[in-house]
Formats: structure tokens, C-alpha cells, sequence
């Protein structure tokens, strides 16, 4: 009777469904048992923990109760987000390997006619003698309904024998391709060439001469720039190198919105970046460095990077640095170029470079009584994010910053043509906060700042402050927060 008369009971079918939808979006198949000979497929992609129907959310709902069971077969869409993960070399079929095949064939059937979502991965190279190849080919005989596609693995898709005839892929949005131990092949780039509307795609190495005019979101370790030229509708490149050719030695990329590097080496590799593109349409640009104890240090080329926003005449509204090495002069200079940036962030990437947020950069920063006469610097900034070590750290000049930038009075900021800052993160790694110092940007929340200093338990927000008062978010954290 109390689960009759429950609150959950009442909802209606519409509602459950949604709910179901945002419970149901990965279904994790596991090959089961996964082949014990390590050597060969060493341990599962995923570790479980739980019962199997607990990485199988559209089945355990339909095992509830009979209402539960008629809206899960109803929906066919929270059967169609499957995860498969396939061991590199099987063992001889067993009765309960055939019911992980079974089990997928059974998503697949109540999926109906709805777009699929498949993830599929391999430790390894798969072997294609062997039987768990069995699961692929199911998935092959649905590639009409694939919507997005991510592999990870080294088997050679181009061999296999759906593959291998290039079907049609007539809805494919997303595609995602991997390696583990080898870089993707590109017969296996080539089995996608029938993806007419393909518009994301992510890999490791794009070598692949196939049309790609219609990608509009790229996301790749490096690509030569011959092969960059066909991707001409392109609005988000997120790249760690591009190769030039004899014949292309520059690249204008007129639809880029958003450029995102990472993994640079040193500074000629930011400058021959930067030379060699033209970005007219660019308003986000983020770098950053690989997560790798091998990666050097990223050094910032402020007249590369002149020569670029000048050439490109871009507005840049974003601009994120991480782990690059920038003094607090070229660090002001790059700022004088950007008049349009709302968002500016930059982490010290844990003290691995010089912290360039000096006084005289956060002085840089600062709005004086006489900024609307002399201009001031990147008047539309609205958000700031600054992540250091903090042990060294002008306190003082921070806070006379946050203030001067609080413009409360639209009249008054439209007048010295400077936008109010609306949020102001700022993250120490090894030093703890003293809230005396910082007391003054608490008399701020009496006028309607936001402000919010991030601890391990919420509760201890509240005393501080109310949040729920409009205006600029400014966050805090030291030592603690950090678990130092």
C-alpha cells in the first residue's frame, strides 16, 4: 500500500518518461566472462562493482512493476544509448557469452526505429578468427539508425566484413574514433565516407582524403594542413599539431569559432601555430598543455600572436590559458589587443610556470577615477578566473580590482564604457585564505554582490553569505579546498 500511494506513483506517464530518458543514457554491455588469459586481453574497460542489471538501467526499470515494464517497452529511446565493450581475443563460446550477445540483440530490437548512440571498445586489437567478434556484427546490420559512433581499440575496422563494403551511414551526426596502442588507420576513416550529414568528428591522426567539407567540429591530436583545407565549414577545432606541406604553407579557416591547443612543446611550435592560420571568425581560443611529465614548458609569442589577431581581425570574446609561460608585460600587451574579451582565465598549471598575475598586471586591471578618459584595459571583461600557487600573491591590488570592477549602476558603467564583472573565481593551490584581508569584498553582498567561498561541505557557505542576491559571483578557495 505505501509504495500504491506513494508520491513517485502518481507521476504521470509523461514524466516517468522523461525521467526514464535521463536515467537510461549508458547501457554497458561487458563481454562476460571476460577471457581470463591476460596476456592477450589484461583487464575489462570497466571495473564492476555491482550486480550486472545495475550498468543496464533500461532493463532493471523494466524488471520493476508492470506499469514500469509497459512504459519501458514504450520508449524505445532509453534503449538506444549502448556501451559494448568487446575483450580482444575470446575464448570458445559459451552459453553465457551467447547471452551477452542476446542481451545486446535486445536493446537493439527495443530500440525500434530510434537513432542509436554506440560506444564500442577493445582493450586491444580484436581477432577476427575468434567468436566475441559476434557482437559487431549486430550493431553493423543497424548502421542506418547510427547517430553518433565512438570506438576505442586497435582491431582494423576496414577488415571487417560490414565494414568493409562502406555502408551507408544516412543520420550519422557524431563520430568518434581512438586507438590504444596504434594510431586509427585510415581504411578505417575511409569505412565512414558514406555520412552525408557527419559534422563531428574526433580521432587521433586525420590522414584520410575523404570529403570532409560538411565537419563543423574537429577533434584531433594532429592533421596535415592539406588534409585541413577540405574541412573548410569548420566553427570548433580542438588540435595539438598541424603539419604543413610544401604546397600550403598558410590556412584561413573563415567560419572557426572556437580553437582550442594543447600539448605545444615550446614556443616555436605556438608561433609556427600562429603564423601559419587565419582566423576572421574566432572568438574562443584555449590552450593548455598535455597531461604528460614529459610535455616542455608552453611559451607565450606575443608577436606571433600580434601578428595574428591583426591579421585575422578577429573579436576575441574568450581567452584561456594553462601552463604557458607569459610575463605580466606580454600578458598586459595581449590584453590591449583583445578590447572585446568578456572571459579571461589562467592557471599556473600547479606552479610549473611563472605566475604573470603580478601587481602591476592586476593593477592593469584596475579601473581608476580617470579610466573612461585614458581607455581602460579589456573594458567588456565580465568573468575572471585566476588559478595559482598563491604563494606569492598581491592580495591588496586583488581586491582594489574585484572593487573598482563591481559597476552596479548600468548609467554609470555605459557612461565609462566599461561592462561590470560578474564573476571572479580565484583558486589558491598553497596558500590558505585570510578572510580579514579579504573582508572588504564581504561589505560588497550588502549592496547585492554575490559571493561564495568554495569549502568541502556547503553548510559552511551559508553563514557567509546569501547567494540567492543578484550580482557578481566571486569565489574563493586556499589550501584547504585543495587538500593540501
Amino acid at each position: 500500500m505505501d509504495i500504491l500511494l506513494s508520491p513517485f506513483q502518481q507521476l504521470p506517464n509523461e514524466i516517468l518518461g522523461l525521467i526514464f530518458e535521463s536515467a537510461c543514457t549508458d547501457n554497458l554491455l561487458q563481454q562476460y566472462p571476460w577471457p581470463t588469459v591476460r596476456k592477450w586481453c589484461g583487464e575489462p574497460p570497466t571495473k564492476l562493482s555491482l550486480p550486472v542489471i545495475a550498468y543496464l538501467p533500461a532493463l532493471a526499470i523494466s524488471a520493476v512493476c508492470t506499469r514500469w515494464r509497459f512504459l519501458a517497452l514504450a520508449s524505445p529511446r532509453i534503449w538506444s544509448q549502448i556501451r559494448v565493450e568487446i575483450a580482444p581475443r575470446g575464448e570458445v563460446m559459451s552459453t553465457t557469452q551467447s547471452g551477452f550477445r542476446s542481451t545486446l540483440q535486445l536493446y537493439l530490437d527495443r530500440s525500434a526505429d530510434s537513432p542509436l548512440l554506440i560506444g564500442l571498445q577493445t582493450p586491444g586489437a580484436l581477432d577476427a578468427d575468434k567468436s566475441d567478434l559476434s557482437a559487431l556484427p549486430l550493431l553493423l546490420d543497424h548502421t542506418s539508425r547510427w547517430q553518433t559512433f565512438s570506438y576505442t581499440g586497435d582491431f582494423d575496422l576496414g577488415s571487417c566484413e560490414g565494414f568493409c563494403h562502406h555502408p551507408s551511414f544516412p543520420i550519422l551526426e557524431a563520430l568518434n574514433l581512438r586507438g590504444c596502442e596504434a594510431l586509427i588507420q585510415r581504411a578505417d576513416f575511409d569505412c565512414f565516407e558514406h555520412a552525408p550529414k557527419l559534422c563531428a568528428f574526433s580521432t587521433d591522426y586525420l590522414k584520410s582524403h575523404s570529403p570532409w567539407t560538411q565537419l563543423t567540429t574537429l577533434d584531433v591530436r594532429a592533421l596535415d594542413m592539406d588534409v585541413l583545407q577540405q574541412c573548410r565549414s569548420l566553427t570548433v577545432l580542438k588540435i595539438q599539431r598541424i603539419w604543413p606541406t610544401s604546397e600550403l604553407s598558410n590556412m584561413t579557416l573563415v567560419n572557426l569559432e572556437t580553437f582550442t591547443l594543447f600539448g605545444f612543446g615550446d614556443e616555436c611550435d605556438l608561433e609556427d601555430m600562429f603564423s601559419r592560420i587565419t582566423l576572421p571568425s574566432l572568438g574562443e581560443l584555449i590552450i593548455y598543455p598535455e597531461d604528460s611529465p614529459y610535455t616542455n614548458d608552453l611559451i607565450w609569442p606575443l608577436n606571433a600572436f600580434i601578428a595574428f589577431i591583426l591579421r585575422s581581425s578577429c573579436t576575441l570574446t574568450t581567452l584561456s590559458l594553462s601552463g604557458v609561460r607569459i610575463l605580466d608585460l606580454d600578458f598586459i600587451a595581449t590584453l590591449h589587443l583583445l578590447p572585446s574579451l568578456t572571459k579571461l582565465s589562467f592557471d599556473d598549471d600547479f606552479g610549473r610556470v611563472t605566475n604573470p598575475i603580478t601587481s602591476l598586471f592586476l593593477s592593469s586591471l584596475t579601473l581608476h577615477d580617470t579610466a573612461f578618459e585614458r581607455g581602460s584595459i579589456v573594458p567588456n571583461l565580465c568573468s575572471l578566473s585566476i588559478q595559482v600557487e598563491g604563494t606569492s600573491f598581491d592580495d591588496t591590488a586583488f581586491i582594489e580590482m574585484v572593487l573598482s570592477r563591481w559597476l552596479p549602476d548600468p548609467s554609470y558603467a555605459a557612461t565609462i564604457g566599461v561592462a561590470s564583472m560578474m564573476s571572479m573565481v580565484l583558486r589558491f593551490r598553497k596558500r590558505e585564505v585570510d578572510e580579514d584581508v579579504y573582508r572588504p569584498l564581504y561589505e560588497l553582498d550588502k549592496v547585492g554582490m554575490r559571493w561564495g567561498r568554495e569549502v568541502h561541505e556547503e553548510a559552511k557557505l551559508r553563514p557567509l553569505c546569501n547567494l540567492e542576491r543578484m550580482g557578481m559571483r566571486v569565489v574563493i578557495t586556499g589550501q584547504e579546498y585543495h587538500g593540501h
